[in-house]
């Protein structure tokens, strides 16, 4: 179980940050606070999720997060209050990642106990045989003997050759399948799908991970509607979590609602909107992104915070999880700085007025694969694409070597 220590999250700085508690204030607007009853406990609001275990609803993300910077923003994290890390063998930095809690760990920054660790399973690793090779190489580069939640990552076992279990070590790049990358490419250049396998047998094999201690939750990650409800249907152990994208423009409130009902967590990535750093084929149609809509913008000058602030206080005030990706020191302490305020119900209902629907991350380039999740939401007439991004979860587009 987690720490629930008091903690005041106005100070700016992370050292002292960590250390500290008192009761705070929500401010409506700009100017008008009032004092809460209760303490916000270190890592914010909390979640009990259907497997029992308490999650703090607010993760520090590290998909796209650069090689060299990605350790250090862990560390400011933990020292800043944060209490969940999202991570993921594509990312490519779960060893930096495993370094970074070491460290916090020996200077007894936190305890293990007290850090919530959520991990996926990867794509080209769906087969039965193959799921605890990819588990053991997060244990290993996360320095850890389990991880709190484990996640299918998609429901699609694409990219995929399925011929063998393929982690960061083997290439977190797209490349020829011959070399057993996590992106393997077929002879003409597209993304290999693995039509054999499917994501109920994956669930099943997660299962067994629970049985043996390695995961204390399971949960799936941009699954749709109908791929949802498979999954509970079968589940021994409970679906405690779906992590999906989510933000300002596409608000995802049927699948909130479906999550509700069946006491799964919903859990948003891309929670800004993935900024300048998306992954959209086509423009958004308000013409720009979230972190630059002028709606957001009004709110930010509104309540004195920034358009971050805004929308992360509008997710965890919804009543969801979120999951936010900064390696600049400041904004990862300024992300975090939400819970002593509140937007007013009028301002909340003011963000319906935004939920255009736009997806950046589609990822077409996996749709032939009959699993693939979105297929409602290809353009008329979309042709399958090669594969064009490298290293995706890297946030680079570097071609492989």
């Amino acid at each position: 179980r987690h720490s629930r220590r008091g903690i005041s999250l106005t100070v700016k700085t992370p050292d002292m940050l960590h250390s500290l508690g008192r009761k705070v204030t929500r401010s409506s607007a700009k100017g008008a606070s009032r004092t809460l009853s209760t303490e916000v406990p270190v890592g914010g609001i909390r979640k009990t999720l259907a497997s029992g275990y308490e999650m703090p609803v607010f993760s520090l993300g590290t998909w796209k997060a650069k090689a060299g910077l990605t350790g250090a923003a862990v560390e400011t994290a933990i020292k800043s209050g944060y209490r969940n890390i999202d991570t993921a063998n594509d990312y490519n930095n779960e060893a930096e990642i495993g370094a970074s809690l070491k460290k916090m760990f020996d200077e007894k920054v936190v305890t293990r106990d007290e850090v919530f660790i959520q991990s996926k399973l990867w794509n080209s690793n769906h087969r039965p045989e193959h799921v605890l090779p990819d588990l053991e190489q997060t244990l290993k580069d996360l320095q850890l003997d389990y991880v709190d939640m484990y996640m299918i990552h998609w429901p699609q076992a694409a990219p995929s050759s399925g011929k063998s279990a393929s982690t960061r070590v083997d290439g977190a790049i797209a490349d020829h399948w011959s070399k057993n990358p996590m992106f393997p490419l077929d002879d003409e250049g597209y993304f290999c799908v693995d039509v054999e396998s499917h994501y109920i047998e994956t669930w099943e094999t997660m299962e067994k991970l629970v049985d043996k201690g390695l995961v204390k939750s399971i949960g799936i990650s941009n699954f749709n509607k109908t791929q949802i409800e498979e999954v509970v249907a079968v589940a021994k152990h409970p679906v405690s979590l779906l992590q999906n994208e989510s933000h300002v423009y596409l608000q995802q409130k049927d699948i909130v609602d479906q999550c509700n009902f069946r006491n799964i967590c919903f859990q948003s990535f891309s929670s800004l909107g993935s900024g300048d750093t998306n992954y959209a084929s086509y423009a958004s149609p308000t013409g720009t992104i979230p972190l630059k809509d002028p709606h957001i913008a009004r709110l930010a000058e509104k309540y004195g915070k920034s358009p971050a602030q805004i929308m992360l206080r509008w997710g965890v005030q919804r009543g969801i999880s979120v999951v936010s990706k900064s390696v600049t020191p400041e904004r990862v302490i300024s992300n975090f700085d939400i819970w002593d305020w509140e937007l007013t119900e009028e301002d909340m209902k003011s963000f319906d007025q935004l939920n255009c629907g736009w997806r950046h991350l589609l990822w077409g380039e996996v749709s032939h694969h009959p699993d693939y999740p979105f297929k409602d939401e290809l353009p008329y007439g979309y042709e399958l694409e090669k594969c064009s991004n490298f290293a995706p979860g890297q946030g680079s587009d570097a071609a492989p070597k």
